[in-house]
Formats: structure tokens, C-alpha cells, sequence
């Protein structure tokens, strides 16, 4: 199985210098990486996922052959005293620096281990990842997110690999080893800065072939969820329309925080989860047939895989109770509206699971309900981009193509959320989509930045669901 850590440059540019520090650096060192991710350490439990990554086999980078290179020159206070100064910095003076980056032609790049992480190594290296500001000098911001299994490829990507040295093409690259993370403390206790500490280099050189030319697996791809668990509707029952779907996950949400016990597992409250997925809390609406009127039909919960054996037993007990004997049966509204609860749900389309998360996955799916977007779009920024990048941050593959959708696509959809239900922090646009993935991802697929309260829910589409 492949770890990935896949780096986006916020800002579409690389700076850092390669060993000669006249040039820049690229591809990316998997060290400068590394150490990148030690310096957002924070609890002991840290070391333990950094001395597992060091020691892993020698990792592959996956960046663009498409580059331009940029360079400035300025002067700067040095940090060497002298008898040289200026007033305002007494003993120190100026010295000309030139610094040197790269425009990729993809802002994103990875780099890929083959090695396989438990749960709870995995779960330290995202909160690592999720902390990271920059990836080379502080003017180099990055987003960085950890994936498993199977690592999203752009076509502009080349694969680096390890080859013998004096292969032709060839480019050293320093790489982390066992005894790494150790150096790079006795050096910060030493004042020292951490490209003082030696690193190996390796010979790296790129594959003859592109990724974009490798056969697509048609294996599926996991998705952040594990399992998702369903609740109808008790009938008799007023019909309840779909765009109240943010006040019924709101009531959904507050019943389950009421029924688990203290202390709540943070992926379920939300509160200190450091990047990784929470428990989404779902309203599941008629949709995707002719005769769809996009009512609610029942309600769902997400559990996130990388949940814990120990919090997801904590979380099923506070949903079913023991034994699976006391079901969550009740929900109440803010506004004092009760709604009751069957479990398990009767057998009907919209409220099979595997309608919202085929076995098999699925390529193509389409939001029933709007997604709300995780950032603004701009001029370096379109529309699909951010939407590709709020599924990144959902813990989805990138997508290979976004459609985004003047209105829903599927009868029945919710095309707003009724108004005044929004919470008062969600300001970022909503929209509909369709997103398509080159191979199976499996469900239940929700993105953006009201996910974890059911808007952003997508449902593959019938002809691409592999069930």
C-alpha cells in the first residue's frame, strides 16, 4: 500500500535552493519534507509517526517537468556581528542574497512511500500534515495532506525514482533515514539550523513513461468513511421537505452529542480533531427518480475510518446503546419540532446504504445537496479548482474533472438550504456539481465546508455506481 503526502503550493511557487544554493531546488528533497513535518511536532506521540517514516523505504517523487525558474536578488541584515553595523542594527551589516524558485507547472507535487502506516500512525501523520504552514523557505506556503491506498496522479506529473549513481539524467536528492529526526534535535538544541545536519543523497531520475500514461486501476479507491448508518422516518408522519436538511442534521448532531458518553471522542464533537474527518451527520432526501419531490426520507451517520476501535465503540454505544437494545429514536429541532426515528430503516432505495455508498464505489457522482465551498475563487483560482481542493480536504482523491451546475442534476435535489438555516459562520458560495474520478471511489461522498451537517452530499450516478 502507498503513503502519499501530497504538498499544494498556495501561491503556485516553490522557493528553495538545491545543494548548490545558486539554483533552485526541484524536484522537491523528500528532507525538506520531512523536516517540514518535524517542525510542526507538538505531543511525544509525534516522534513515534516521524522515526516510523524515516526508517520507511526510499519514497518516490511526483512533480511536474514543466517548470520556470524565477530569481531575486536583495540586501539583507546578516546574522553575523562584526564592527561593521548600522544604528538600527548595531555590529551587524547588509549583505546582497539572491534567491532562486520554481513555477511548476501543477502546483501540487507528492511524495510517495510504499509502506503501509497503522490507524493511529496514520491519524498522527495527518495532524502533522495539517499543521505544516510552508514546505522550503517561509515564503513557500503549502497546504499538505497525508492519503493511503491508492495516490491521486495529475497528468502533468513525472515519477522520480531512486536509480544507481552516474544513471544518466540523474539528480541527487537528500532523503530522511533512521537517526534523522535524533539529528535534527541535537542540532535545534545546539542552535544549529537543520541544513547543517548531513543528509544523504540520493540518485533520483524521472520513469521514461508519464503517470498519465499508466494503465488506470479500476480497483475502488476508500474514501474517508468507513461505514454509514441509517435511520428512517416513523410513519405517520407529516412530510418533511429536503431544504430543511441543515435543521434536521443540527437536531441529528446535538441527539448523538447527548447520547455518547463524556469524553467525547473528538472526530465526534468536532472540537480538537486536527484535520482528521469528523462523523457527519446526513438528512437523506427522495431523490434521483422521475417522480422525486426531494422530501426527507431519513437521516444518516457517517463514522470516519481513521475513528479509533476504542471512540467507535464509544460512538455505536451512544447511537444504539448496548447490545444494539436502545436505538437513537428522537430528534428535536431548536425550535422545539420532534422528530421520530425508526432503526433499523425499512428497505426502500433512498435509505439502502449502498445508495449512497455502492460497494465498488463509484467514478462519477453528483450533489443532492449544494456544497458549500471552502474558500472564495479568484483570479489564480477557478471554481473547479476550489472544488477539487475541498475534496482533497475531505480526504478524497483529486478529482479528474468538475462540472460545475447552474442547478441541480437529479430530480428531487435540494437546490438551497431554507433560509436561515445556514449557520451564521458559513458565508462562502454554494453549488451543485458533478465530479468524476479515474477509478471507483467509494462513499458516502461529501465535501466543502458544511459537510459534516449533510450539505455538499453527493450520490453516484446510476450508470457509473459499481455495485
Amino acid at each position: 500500500m502507498a503513503l502519499g503526502i501530497l504538498v499544494r503550493l498556495r501561491t503556485g511557487r516553490y522557493d528553495a535552493a538545491s545543494n548548490d544554493l545558486a539554483s533552485p531546488e526541484w524536484p522537491p528533497h523528500p528532507a525538506r519534507l520531512f523536516c517540514a513535518l518535524v517542525a510542526s511536532m507538538q505531543a511525544d506521540e509525534d516522534w513515534d509517526a516521524l522515526r516510523w517514516l524515516e526508517a520507511a523505504p526510499l519514497p518516490q517523487v511526483w512533480a511536474a517537468a514543466d517548470v520556470a525558474t524565477a530569481r531575486t536578488a536583495g540586501f539583507v541584515v546578516v546574522n553575523a556581528t562584526g564592527g561593521r553595523g548600522s544604528q538600527m542594527w548595531p555590529g551587524r551589516g547588509s549583505g546582497l542574497r539572491q534567491r532562486s524558485s520554481v513555477l511548476p507547472s501543477c502546483d501540487t507535487f507528492a511524495v510517495v512511500w510504499q509502506a503501509e502506516p497503522d490507524d493511529a500512525m496514520l491519524a498522527r501523520l495527518v495532524r502533522l500534515a495539517a499543521r505544516v504552514p510552508y514546505v522550503g523557505r517561509s515564503t513557500s506556503s503549502a497546504e499538505v495532506t497525508v492519503v493511503v491506498g491508492s495516490v491521486p496522479v495529475r497528468p502533468e506529473w513525472t515519477r522520480h525514482v531512486p536509480v544507481p549513481v552516474g544513471a544518466v539524467g540523474s539528480v541527487p536528492l537528500r532523503v530522511p533515514f533512521a537517526g534523522y529526526l535524533r539529528q535534527l534535535e541535537d542540532a535545534y538544541e545546539s542552535g544549529l539550523p537543520a541544513w547543517q545536519v548531513g543528509t544523504p543523497s540520493v540518485a533520483y531520475a524521472p520513469q521514461s513513461e508519464q503517470l498519465a500514461e499508466e494503465p488506470v486501476s479500476s480497483d475502488p479507491v476508500d474514501g474517508p468513511y468507513a461505514d454509514l448508518l441509517v435511520w428512517g422516518l416513523r410513519h405517520p408522519t407529516v412530510p418533511m421537505r429536503g431544504d430543511d436538511v441543515l435543521t434536521v442534521t443540527d437536531g441529528l448532531r446535538r441527539a448523538v452529542l447527548s447520547r455518547v458518553a463524556d469524553p467525547l471522542p473528538a472526530e465526534v464533537s468536532g472540537h480538537g480533531a486536527d484535520g482528521r474527518p469528523h462523523v457527519a451527520y446526513l438528512g437523506l432526501v427522495d431523490v434521483g427518480h422521475r417522480h422525486a419531490h426531494g422530501h426527507l426520507l431519513g437521516v444518516g451517520v457517517a463514522v470516519p475510518r481513521q475513528l479509533s476501535r476504542a471512540d467507535r465503540r464509544v460512538l455505536l454505544r451512544g447511537l444504539l446503546g448496548v447490545d444494539a437494545a436502545d436505538p437513537l429514536s428522537l430528534l428535536r429541532s431548536r425550535r422545539g419540532q420532534r422528530l421520530e426515528l425508526q432503526y433499523p430503516a425499512v428497505p426502500r432505495r433512498g435509505l439502502d446504504p449502498q445508495r449512497w455508498c455502492p460497494p465498488g464505489g463509484a467514478r462519477t457522482w453528483v450533489s443532492v445537496t449544494p456544497m458549500m465551498l471552502d474558500r472564495y475563487p479568484n483570479r489564480r483560482l477557478d471554481v473547479t479548482e476550489v472544488v477539487a481542493g475541498s475534496l482533497q480536504n475531505a480526504g478524497y482523491p483529486i478529482p479528474e474533472k468538475v462540472e460545475p451546475l447552474a442547478a441541480p442534476a437529479l430530480p428531487g435535489a435540494i437546490r438551497l438550504p431554507r433560509q436561515g438555516t445556514v449557520p451564521g459562520w458559513a458565508r462562502k458560495p454554494l453549488l451543485h456539481c458533478r465530479i468524476s474520478f479515474s477509478q471507483p471511489v467509494r462513499g458516502p461522498m461529501i465535501a466543502g465546508a458544511l459537510r459534516y451537517l449533510g450539505c455538499g452530499l453527493f450520490v453516484p450516478e446510476a450508470e457509473h455506481a459499481d455495485r
